[in-house]
């Protein structure tokens, strides 16, 4: 038996909101929230459909979404799509946890981030590229070459993130409400949850960069304490510290990314100068 849940939100509501994610997903990086801002402006072309007569869901929704993204632009707008089904479902009043939204974008973003530049920076372009640049250095030079890449990588950027997006939006609506029905909504949620921390944890280790520089030397020998002692005891466990502190000022003390930023520039220049810190 087909279920059909009805439609708050226009399709040409989801069109425009594809096209903010498309168009601007780079015009507001920061190492806070990376691509976060832009979803946040993406459900602005939407969210008065969700909660027309509740600035307060409004509010809810927003900040929700503008957490830390990050993602391949196109391949990864399928998870958008399905964050819009999720939200309008929630919307239409059923009982999807806040976490699951946010723990489905962090858990897939990796992946699908890791799939977008391997195939599409890595195999597309440059076979584009190379096809285009041997047309525009034919014969005496030949301006179509380069008319032709940016024509077809434009198109094909669109395309692909917009049948991404929607088939997202579709395969988002009709999935939630299977799970739904079948109760298995709570294991997703614990699997989203499980992944989206193994995600972070990724992320820590490559972003985070802590070292310590202190030594102690002998008349023999010399024991550096990063190798000898904080690695052998847990590799990265000095950038993972950092990180819970810096969860900790942020979750408990309330603290400002602005206050955060100039904490770290403190201890980074104050470490590097007495040596407690490397490079």
């Amino acid at each position: 038996m087909e279920n059909k849940k009805k439609s708050l939100i226009p399709k040409a509501a989801l069109i425009k909101a594809w096209f903010i994610w498309e168009t601007f997903p780079q015009t507001c990086y920061n190492y806070e929230r990376m691509m976060g801002q832009v979803v946040a402006h993406m459900f602005s072309a939407i969210i008065n459909f969700l909660y027309k007569d509740n600035p307060a869901k409004r509010k809810e929704v927003m900040k929700r979404e503008i957490e830390f993204f990050n993602v391949h632009i196109e391949f990864g707008a399928c998870i958008l799509g399905m964050a819009v089904a999720l939200e309008e479902q929630k919307a239409m009043g059923e009982e999807i946890p806040d976490e699951f939204i946010t723990n489905l974008k962090t858990s897939l973003m990796g992946p699908l981030a890791g799939m977008g530049d391997t195939i599409w920076q890595g195999v597309v372009i440059p076979i584009l590229l190379a096809v285009c640049i041997d047309l525009t250095r034919s014969g005496s030079g030949n301006i179509w070459g380069a008319i032709i890449y940016a024509v077809v990588i434009i198109a094909a950027a669109y395309g692909l993130s917009y049948w991404n997006f929607m088939f997202g939006y579709k395969a988002g609506s009709e999935a939630i409400m299977d799970f739904l029905e079948k109760g298995i909504l709570n294991k997703l949620i614990k699997g989203a949850s499980i992944m989206g921390c193994m995600v972070m944890g990724g992320l820590v280790v490559n972003y985070v960069k802590a070292s310590c520089g202190l030594k102690v030397v002998s008349s023999t020998s010399t024991y550096d304490i990063q190798t000898s002692f904080l690695d052998a005891i847990c590799p990265s466990i000095l950038p993972l510290a950092v990180t819970m502190l810096v969860y900790y000022l942020m979750n408990k003390r309330r603290w400002s990314s602005l206050k955060i930023i100039g904490l770290i520039v403190v201890i980074g220049v104050v470490g590097g100068a007495t040596g407690i810190l490397a490079y």
